[in-house]
């Protein structure tokens, strides 16, 4: 008994959204041309709007179209840097010896960057450098 009622009252429910749907939708006599003409700039600075928010909003949604444009603002300014130069790979090198404790051993890395032998490959599990220090012993 109870189910049946509910099952009415939602076919119910139903037909009242289907109704209201309808009389929102329902047309209007046309109107006259004056007020038509009138609307239409403003018709299609509504549509202009919308355009432009619709590509606005497309655009801060992909990451990848945000990141290009901002790359490309920066090339027309002539700042764009791929951080790839050799004075890049250069600082990146020296400042890897920062790690170390001792000015001793900051130097020994630093030299080793710069004059040390090379040995070995990345392929084959990383590039070794090596340099020689003679240390004077204390006598």
């Amino acid at each position: 008994m109870v189910h049946s009622a509910m099952r009415i009252l939602q076919l119910a429910l139903g037909a009242a959204v289907l109704i209201a749907a309808g009389f929102a939708n329902a047309q209007t006599p046309a109107a006259p041309e004056a007020a038509q003409d009138a609307a239409k700039p403003a018709a299609a600075a509504m549509k202009k709007q919308a355009h432009k928010h619709h590509r606005h909003h497309r655009h801060d949604a992909n990451p990848a179209a945000r990141e290009a444009a901002a790359a490309k603002a920066e090339a027309q300014r002539g700042r764009l840097d791929d951080g790839k130069g050799p004075d890049q790979y250069e600082r990146n090198a020296f400042a890897r010896c920062a790690v170390f404790k001792t000015d001793i051993d900051r130097q020994a890395c630093a030299e080793r960057v710069k004059q040390g032998a090379v040995s070995g490959s990345v392929k084959e599990g990383g590039i070794l450098r090596e340099s020689t220090v003679e240390v004077p012993v204390n006598q």
